[in-house]
């Protein structure tokens, strides 16, 4: 940030505290009086002081849900009610007074026209450190993009495309990931040289046709633009857009193992990677909004992918890799997409944990039957978790932590206090924090999205 833009980000932010001091109410120290009244309507007020009440805090960790225009359902797993608690008492402390550094919906003039400008391919060493960023950090953990087609791209990417409508996507998805892990280096250590924004209007600028239509271009571009806005915004929009890529998914039948039986192994591949990039996603969006999934579990038999190298393409180098592996026959090969999925198995856990525990046709004390038998299979996925990297290994063991406090949590308030139950939870909340932390202050982090830091904030208010 230059000089004189943080100058003007000073005047800005002195202006808006000279104002809200104005409005501040003074304290007496008196006890406030009951005054029994009669029932009555919430006032235009009422309702105004509500919303500013749900933003900051709340809002932050409800995904955006501000309470502007028609009331956003989120339902039991979201946390709302717990954010809505600690809003009072961060609104009560001197926290609670810092203000935004934009404010009022006014942007300085310098950050406008940023936002206005479009972004030219970047140089050979940006374009290499943004690459990086992007599939060390996003692709491992949801490689449902053709590796070798966006190097090739990103190769070619000072050539001015065609106007054919795959070249035109093809720009929308080299651009798309541009902005990606521009967003991934801003979180990570601040890097401000590319700005995320910049690449998202550009690859919005392509001709539009094939992301617009309902095929599995349309999938990846929805996918796309659900990862970048997680990465930036809070907005719960999100939820409607991987709802729909979820139902296009259904709509080609990616969800039944019979439709991928006339396709070739790389395009097996490559549809399946893309089916459960989406199917993590909707989970993990549906559960932190406490919102129905798209499709049931038992509507879904079709096979994770194949733990290989993401970077073959060849038809026959995958067969005989996966013929070889199947008699035990050959080198090992070595596969990229081992924590990839393990997400997938252990989501699929998580799945049933969110239909028979956050439920709204039984009370949860009639539930607890349902506890062992789910605490029995995330302790086995554990067991039978393969060897994987350092950074690989505690992204998992994160995540399991936190399925363990998702499944326990609600049974908190009537256990009995000797539970050993309760130092479970207590404990996999605690360790949750722990591996993210650890995640965090490596060199290797990719920084979190909205929806993981939910999760945390969930650990964390649990063991409050």
């Amino acid at each position: 940030m230059s000089k004189g833009a943080l100058v003007h980000r000073i005047e800005i932010l002195e202006a808006q505290l000279a104002t809200a001091l104005e409005g501040t109410v003074p304290d007496t120290g008196e006890e406030p009086r009951c005054v029994p009244t009669a029932p009555q309507q919430k006032s235009p007020q009422a309702s105004i002081a509500r919303k500013a009440h749900l933003k900051g805090v709340v809002r932050f960790l409800t995904l955006g849900h501000d309470g502007n225009g028609e009331p956003a359902y989120l339902g039991p797993s979201s946390g709302l009610s717990m954010a809505e608690n600690v809003s009072r008492i961060v609104h009560n402390s001197v926290g609670s007074r810092l203000l935004p550094i934009i404010g009022n919906n006014q942007q300085p003039e310098a950050l406008q026209e940023t936002v206005q400008a479009k972004a030219a391919p970047p140089d050979d060493a940006i374009g290499s450190q943004i690459l990086d960023a992007y599939f060390l950090n996003m692709h491992v953990r949801l490689p449902f993009l053709d590796r070798t087609e966006i190097l090739k791209l990103h190769a070619k990417r000072h050539e001015s495309p065609n106007n054919t409508p795959e070249a035109q996507f093809g720009r929308f998805k080299l651009f798309m990931v541009y902005a990606i892990g521009s967003a991934i280096r801003q979180t990570i250590d601040g890097d401000n040289s590319t700005l995320p924004n910049q690449f998202l209007l550009t690859a919005l600028d392509f001709d539009p046709t094939l992301r617009e239509s309902i095929s599995i271009a349309s999938i990846e571009a929805m996918l796309l633009l659900v990862l970048y806005n997680l990465r930036t915004t809070s907005n719960s929009s999100v939820w409607y857009m991987i709802g729909l890529a979820m139902r296009t998914c259904l709509d080609f039948g990616f969800h039944r193992e019979t439709s991928y039986r006339r396709l070739s192994q790389h395009e097996t591949e490559l549809r399946r990677r893309l089916f459960w990039s989406v199917y993590i996603i909707e989970r993990y969006t549906a559960w932190s909004l406490g919102r129905p999934f798209s499709v049931a579990e038992e509507e879904i038999d079709a096979a994770p992918p194949s733990n290989i190298d993401d970077s073959i393409t060849n038809d026959t180098a995958i067969e005989r890799i996966l013929q070889n592996r199947a008699v035990g026959r050959g080198r090992p090969h070595k596969g990229t997409l081992g924590r990839f999925i393990a997400s997938i198995q252990l989501q699929r856990i998580v799945s049933r944990i969110h239909t028979r525990i956050y439920r709204v046709d039984a009370q949860i004390s009639a539930l607890t039957s349902e506890i062992h038998p789910l605490l029995s299979s995330l302790q086995e996925f554990k067991a039978t978790l393969a060897a994987l990297d350092v950074d690989e290994g505690d992204f998992l063991h994160m995540h399991w932590n936190n399925s363990i406090r998702i499944l326990l949590q609600p049974f908190l308030s009537f256990l009995h206090p000797q539970d050993s139950l309760i130092g479970t939870c207590l404990f996999a909340s605690g360790q949750m924090c722990q591996f993210f932390k650890k995640l965090r202050q490596r060199e290797t982090s990719s920084g979190s999205s909205f929806l993981l830091v939910n999760s945390v904030f969930m650990a964390g208010i649990t063991m409050w």
